[in-house]
């Protein structure tokens, strides 16, 4: 178990974003618990937080040729409790490719900052298309960082619209 510690933003001019090398192509695709726990290659009972909160996400990611699943609660402001663990490609990509299940699909950069942090800009795709974020993990949620000039609205906290589950429910193509 971690605790995820992330801020996010919403990039409205991505002109303005330094240059960017090269990024990974992914699909997070999102399921109900009882669908998403046949998959779970740890303990049910080290979930057991995430599984009471009914608001938490259940995620597959896949990008290359490599599957995470995640589960990770509502976020509390910048925090959140994550699991991940590294499942099988081949177990979990019929169901992602079946489209049966809400996702979304972008493509992820990263740009280092000063400190040996690393914003992550994704670039969404498919019903997002036109739509990117830049997230930042932050060693605590009192932790001071400079925002550069190209990162917009703050969207931390405001999963009901900008969490990937929600966009993959409630697409807001920009």
């Amino acid at each position: 178990m971690g605790i995820e510690i992330e801020r996010k933003f919403l990039i409205e001019d991505s002109t303005t974003l330094p240059p960017l090398g090269e990024g990974v192509r992914m699909i997070q695709c999102y399921l109900p618990s009882e669908d998403w726990l046949n998959f779970w290659p740890g303990e049910i009972s080290e979930l057991e937080e995430v599984l009471a909160d009914p608001l938490s996400a259940y995620r597959f990611r896949v990008h290359g040729n490599t599957a995470i699943a995640t589960a990770k609660n509502r976020s509390d402001g910048p925090s959140r409790l994550e699991f991940e663990k590294e499942i099988p490609l081949e177990s979990v990509l019929e169901i992602v490719n079946s489209r049966k299940y809400p996702s979304v699909e972008k493509t992820r950069y990263k740009i280092p900052t000063n400190d040996d942090l690393f914003w992550e800009i994704d670039f969404f795709e498919g019903n997002n298309s036109g739509l990117v974020i830049a997230e930042i993990e932050i060693p605590s949620p009192d932790y001071s960082i400079t925002l550069p000039n190209w990162v917009g609205r703050e969207l931390t906290g405001q999963d009901d619209v900008w969490s990937n589950q929600a966009l993959a429910n409630y697409p807001r193509p920009n």
